[in-house]
């Protein structure tokens, strides 16, 4: 099983009408997921594991205690969400690192503004170098003088690939606030289309068909739909449990049917039935939560 990160983006929307989530459409001849929409995020890449990233924000003490991760692992999440969200849309979640006063042992970390110290062409040739592995987090941003901003995530959820899938991920999925002074730049080439949507337009147009997405994804901006502003997500995160949730599939009537841990069915004797080179798992219900499939 692999682990993997993804980042809910919001904003608050104009007029106070609510929040907005930033959804990215996965290119539609993609293998995994094609066509559906998704939040930025992927796997740990193993550069992700390196302790030399400049940090700055909570401890990874006190990071591993919310994530359920020992301190390596935890690191390497914090580092993944911030590179993929990088990569895939060009927020960069990091802070500018002012020189130590003299005597002094660290410099200070300012306001994500600063990771305008890449200027457009730079900021798009450090989004293609990660994406092709020949520049790493860490060397990004000790280039430019910049530390990840640890305290700009905050942990929402904790989703497990069901049992039946051949592929596997262990996907933390945090949120995080629209740093001030950045917008997402045109998306990866993983991604053909970008838009920012209220959670509740998004789960309108999913029911309407008009919007594939996967379970994670629907469930994750229904429950976002239930906050009126970004602070609200925010404050509601720090008395998150990230229980792993591992959705079940449940045969019924030769049709397939999607089970969470709150359902009734779910320990059923028949859930998690459905053979995994059945013609029914291929369907979106049984699809698993990918590495940047929010």
């Amino acid at each position: 099983m692999r682990d993997a990160a993804t980042v809910v983006l919001l904003r608050d929307a104009p007029g106070g009408r609510g929040i907005e989530a930033y959804l990215l459409r996965r290119v539609t001849g993609m293998a995994f997921a094609g066509g559906m929409y998704a939040f930025p995020g992927g796997r740990v890449d193993p550069t992700d594991m390196g302790p030399d990233v400049p940090w700055a924000g909570p401890p990874v003490t006190e990071v591993m205690h919310a994530l359920d991760a020992d301190p390596a692992l935890a690191r390497a999440l914090v580092c993944a969400a911030v590179r993929e969200t990088f990569e895939e849309c060009g927020v960069l979640l990091a802070g500018a690192v002012t020189p130590a006063p003299a005597g002094g042992t660290a410099g200070a970390v300012g306001g994500t503004a600063g990771a305008r110290n890449l200027d457009e062409t730079g900021r798009a040739a450090a989004r293609r170098a990660l994406e092709r592995h020949e520049l790493g987090l860490s060397e990004l941003l000790r280039r430019h003088d910049l530390a990840l901003r640890a305290d700009l995530l905050a942990p929402w959820a904790r989703w497990v690939t069901p049992e039946i899938e051949p592929r596997r991920y262990d996907t933390r999925f945090f949120v995080a606030a629209l740093p001030d002074g950045q917008s997402p730049e045109q998306p990866s080439r993983e991604a053909d289309r970008m838009e920012w949507m209220r959670p509740v337009d998004a789960l309108e147009r999913h029911a309407a068909g008009s919007l594939g997405m996967l379970p994670p994804t629907a469930f994750t901006l229904a429950e976002l739909s239930e906050h009126d502003d970004v602070a609200s997500v925010l404050a509601a995160a720090h008395a998150r449990d990230l229980s792993p949730i591992m959705p079940k599939i449940l045969v019924s009537g030769g049709e397939a049917h999607l089970l969470l841990p709150h359902d009734e069915a779910y320990d059923g004797p028949s859930a998690d039935s459905l053979a995994a080179d059945s013609p029914a798992a291929d369907g979106p219900s049984a699809e698993s939560p990918d590495g940047g499939v929010g």
